[in-house]
């Protein structure tokens, strides 16, 4: 049977949302034989190589003396952001706290939040409500203890890595339209390595020379595949689906999180945790039903 592009659109988002889940899978597994930056880093160079293999043909390097001074802090910016911040934080949330309760957090409306503020998109007293109720979802999930309100520091810093990632989200609106997706992700991985390979360096972590085996190197591209993945399945996800189911279908990340925290991790979401998410998944739904 020949699927429409609807179809494979959807297949696309679903694919998307286990790739999203699955980020926190190669975090732990890569982080028993790498340092924390180094980690980071090789997986972001993996995607870089790998990304180049496959959507080379849609890079141009004559852009790159096209790209104005203004283009280029922006794009440094939105680097940091992303993956010096967001994506650091993230990997510090996996590996103290569920995999399934960082994907509850991830799965906050910030990107809405963040468009009110700074985009000035409309607000209406709807939309307060849902951010709102999702955000008594994170306070539900984030609280050890109701009697003295003390905050995990995984979830703390789940937060903190989805208002970075969301930032740099928001700001690829004040992009040109001089580069393409392909260009972009391509610099903004390039610009993050270098950050994170300078850092790791400042923390005295050395090369990444040892530890190395067939699994390691395995995971490591499947990393890296997984980065360039990522921009395929959004461009072409959002290109045939609209934007308000797409993003329902993007919820699927908090199902696949649970399951893959269950089966590698016999992680099992308690009752507070389950609540948590059940407010957060219903609050984003109902937002994109907004939109």
């Amino acid at each position: 049977m020949k699927l429409s592009n609807k179809q494979k659109g959807i297949l696309a988002l679903i694919g998307l949302a286990f790739t999203y889940a699955s980020f926190g899978f190669f975090t732990r597994y890569l982080s028993l034989s790498f340092g924390f930056s180094q980690q980071l880093y090789l997986r972001i160079l993996a995607g870089l190589f790998i990304g180049f293999l496959i959507f080379g043909k849609n890079f141009s390097f004559a852009k790159l003396k096209k790209i104005t001074s203004n283009e280029w802090l922006l794009l440094i910016f939105r680097a940091a952001a992303y993956y010096l911040l967001g994506a650091a934080l993230f990997n510090k949330a996996v590996l103290l706290t569920k995999i399934s309760t960082v994907a509850f957090i991830g799965s906050l409306p910030m990107t809405a939040i963040l468009g009110f503020l700074i985009l000035k998109e409309k607000i209406t007293l709807q939309k307060i409500f849902y951010i709102t109720l999702s955000f008594i979802g994170v306070i539900v999930i984030s609280i050890n203890n109701f009697s003295d309100f003390s905050l995990g520091q995984g979830e703390v810093l789940a937060l903190m890595s989805v208002f970075f990632v969301s930032l740099s989200i928001i700001f690829r609106k004040y992009q040109t339209k001089l580069l393409n997706n392909v260009e972009i992700t391509q610099i903004l991985l390039f610009i993050a390595f270098i950050f994170i390979f300078i850092i790791s360096l400042l923390m005295k972590e050395g090369l990444p020379i040892n530890n190395w085996n067939w699994s390691v190197f395995f995971i490591l591209s499947i990393a890296g595949l997984a980065n360039v993945l990522m921009i395929f399945f959004t461009n072409y996800g959002f290109e045939h689906v609209k934007t308000s189911i797409a993003a329902n279908i993007l919820t699927l990340e908090m199902f696949f999180a649970v399951l893959i925290g269950f089966l590698l991790y016999q992680e099992i979401p308690n009752l507070k945790e389950m609540l948590g998410g059940a407010l957060i998944l219903f609050s984003v739904i109902q937002m994109n039903k907004l939109e």
